[in-house]
């Protein structure tokens, strides 16, 4: 049986939007009539054709910078959602670890309750005995020898009646501890629950933030083929030189980027760091260097200091002091303050040589997949790999990039050495924003996990949204 001839896609949407047009018969292409509409898709693919071949040059850039800036936006969101969750999944740790603790204390609780009951019913049994043996107030006063009799005897009695008496309070005290101790685990218990749910949510949005990064790059890929296939048209040029055109355009265009976003971290960080950790001899040797900035103390300074040396004198001539009829006593001298207590271990602590140890564990994991809230097992995210890389070189560090940021020393870019961690964020002034965290691998490269669907790779350092320091474990 002979095929059906069958026409080109654009040809069928074209003929059949010209029908919806002109309200007209069905369109005969090829030597066939389409009795059934085309879908949706070729529509709207149709549709997409006819606007880029509507572009200019101009027209046709302009969209193409806008598909790469949507291209970013996508990416900064499928960052920031795999960094909710993974502050997800550690407040659903941290609340399994409450939880077990307030089941722990609560048992404790019990056990203690458990055991004022036996002591006060042991209290009564005592209380009965004494009863049954004639110590009760009537027994005691007729089975008296004398008044010596009465006395001991009422002593023992008081003694039983205080014994209980202890066992009921402690019996209450317990019993009131046990509750509350219930009344916390299952509080913890429902935070649980309520940490599950919320990292159940945040991990449906961040696959929701994934696949629509997906379908964008796959529509992307689709409108600049149509918008290389316009300028070619117009350049009277092939599609491949478009091609080498725009990426050429649009590296130039990164790299004015990346220029001036190393330029803003550098000028936000050129007045040091907060912790002291900025020392030139911790700077990475492949950095380029600094020139040094001249120091107080030149001449500009002498000159000050000799103008105030010169100032005038009080016109006011000093008199001497009468003395007091009654000088007051030497206070005694205050003790040394107290020193500030010790840094949190590990915080800042890290040597250059751990920091080598670091960046050589993060290499290692070179091409391992990303994994939502990873940790190694298969995969990492990009937290888990700074986590898992300076935990291997025997700093401690939390777990995700925001915590990370508020914790570690603070370095400023120009003297970063291998190991450190570079931080970025959708408001830089703003650290509950970092979406992302990289370690420095010295010479302008660091190693990160990017996002779902790529691997652990070493790439250049980005500069534009990082945060005004980087950080030292």
């Amino acid at each position: 049986m002979p095929r059906t001839p069958r026409t080109p896609r654009a040809a069928r949407v074209t003929s059949w939007l010209a029908v919806a047009l002109l309200g007209g018969a069905p369109v005969v292409a090829g030597g066939v009539a389409w009795a059934e509409p085309p879908s949706d898709d070729d529509v709207a693919a149709a549709h997409a054709a006819a606007d880029a071949a509507a572009l200019d040059v101009a027209g046709a850039q302009a969209r193409l910078d806008a598909i790469r800036a949507g291209l970013g936006r996508a990416e900064a969101a499928v960052q920031t959602a795999a960094e909710d969750y993974a502050e997800a999944r550690e407040a659903v740790a941290a609340a399994k670890r409450e939880t077990a603790e307030a089941r722990e204390r609560a048992d404790r609780a019990q056990q203690a309750e458990d055991g004022a009951r036996g002591t006060l019913a042991e209290a009564y049994r005592t209380t009965a005995r004494a009863d049954e043996d004639g110590l009760g107030p009537f027994g005691v006063v007729t089975g008296a020898r004398d008044v010596g009799d009465v006395v001991s005897t009422e002593a023992a009695q008081r003694a039983v009646d205080r014994k209980v008496a202890g066992a009921l309070a402690r019996q209450a005290d317990v019993r009131s501890a046990a509750r509350n101790a219930d009344a916390r685990w299952q509080a913890a218990r429902d935070a649980q629950q309520e940490a599950g749910a919320a990292a159940a949510a945040a991990f449906a949005t961040a696959e929701r933030t994934a696949a629509d990064l997906t379908a964008r790059t796959a529509a992307a890929e689709d409108e600049r083929d149509r918008l290389f296939a316009r300028l070619a048209d117009l350049r009277s040029t092939s599609v491949e030189l478009e091609r080498q055109r725009e990426a050429d355009r649009q590296q130039k265009a990164a790299a004015a980027r990346e220029a001036a976003g190393r330029d803003r971290a550098e000028d936000t960080a050129s007045s040091g760091t907060s912790d002291g950790t900025s020392d030139r001899t911790d700077r990475d040797p492949q950095a380029g260097a600094e020139p040094e900035r001249p120091r107080s103390g030149g001449a500009g300074d002498g000159a000050r200091a000799d103008d105030e040396g010169a100032a005038e004198p009080d016109p006011q001539p000093t008199r001497a002091r009468e003395p007091a009829p009654d000088p007051a006593p030497r206070p005694e001298p205050k003790p040394d303050p107290k020193p500030d207590p010790p840094p949190v271990s590990g915080v800042g602590q890290g040597t250059a040589a751990q920091g080598s140890e670091a960046l050589a564990w993060a290499r290692s994991k070179i091409g391992v997949a990303y994994q939502w809230g990873g940790d190694g097992n298969p995969g990492y995210d990009c937290s888990g790999l700074t986590s898992g890389a300076w935990n291997a070189a025997g700093v401690w560090i939390t777990r995700t990039s925001r915590s990370q940021y508020l914790t570690v020393g603070k370095v400023s870019y120009d003297r970063m050495r291998p190991g450190d961690l570079i931080f970025y964020a959708n408001d830089t002034s703003d650290p509950s924003t970092i979406r992302h965290v990289a370690i420095y691998a010295g010479g302008g490269m660091m190693v990160e996990a990017p996002r779902p669907g790529l691997t652990v790779r070493e790439t250049p350092v980005r500069w534009d949204e990082v945060m005004p320091y980087a950080g030292r474990p």
